[in-house]
């Protein structure tokens, strides 16, 4: 489903002046990239979650809070 600020190149509108760079290390930032991965898979169980809660309901726990 595209919108009407999508352009025939497939970029939103609000993409076209990003510019990506890349600078070579001599050593990767592992922990930053693992931070990067962690983010990203957190935000897509969140999104997950929303679509999905309100086809089931899922049971409570007492005093409203989930288990840790």
């Amino acid at each position: 489903m595209t919108t009407g600020a999508e352009s025939a190149g497939g970029l939103p509108e609000r993409m076209r002046d990003y510019r990506v760079e890349a600078e070579l290390r001599s050593s990767p930032d592992l922990h930053k990239l693992a931070q990067v991965f962690i983010g990203l898979a957190q935000a897509r169980a969140r999104r997950e979650h929303r679509e999905t809660a309100g086809q089931e309901s899922a049971p409570e726990h007492p005093g409203g809070q989930g288990v840790e």
